[in-house]
């Protein structure tokens, strides 16, 4: 003879079989999910690289469309008294030591860059005389070593470098 409750016992999930069904559809979840995100996450890290290439080939442009001679003859790496912004450079070495942080890059426009992908972003720039073996420190240096470097919350992300002679 069957009692009522044997018969619902037969029909119900006991506490144990719904904690498994709850854990096996946990880790379903977690492994289709899990490419999805990753998908996320890598198409953010290519936009930032992207975005941070575009900055750096614009910074070092702009380096490169000034001379390559200070017209007032300084030749020390560094912008000389009175240039106190970018728009003030005259000259290639006038970058040496300028940097902007995160979330103060400037286009060309003087407009902050304001691209999601740009977050995080921070650029820098150097300049270093490069003197030919057995050239005299004392003579102008006849190259200039530009380099454009942008990192992604201190860590490097994108390294530009030109090496740029004097034709004159």
């Amino acid at each position: 003879m069957n009692h009522p409750w044997q018969a619902r016992k037969a029909n119900a999930f006991t506490l144990a079989e719904a904690l498994v069904a709850s854990a096996i559809l946990v880790a379903s979840i977690t492994a289709v999910s899990l490419p999805f995100t990753t998908a996320a996450h890598n198409q953010l890290a290519e936009a930032r690289r992207t975005v941070a290439v575009a900055l750096a080939q614009e910074l070092m442009e702009e380096i490169l469309s000034k001379p390559f001679a200070d017209p007032n003859g300084a030749s020390a790496p560094g912008p000389e008294t009175g240039e106190t912004t970018r728009a003030l450079f005259d000259n290639l070495d006038d970058y040496d030591g300028f940097a902007e942080s995160e979330g103060q890059i400037t286009g060309l426009d003087g407009q902050i860059v304001s691209t999601p992908a740009a977050a995080g972003l921070s650029r820098s720039a150097t300049v270093s005389y490069v003197y030919l073996g057995g050239q005299s420190t004392a003579s102008p240096a006849s190259f200039v070593r530009v380099t454009v470097a942008i990192r992604f919350r201190d860590q490097p992300e994108v390294s530009l470098t030109r090496l740029v002679y004097d034709l004159k």
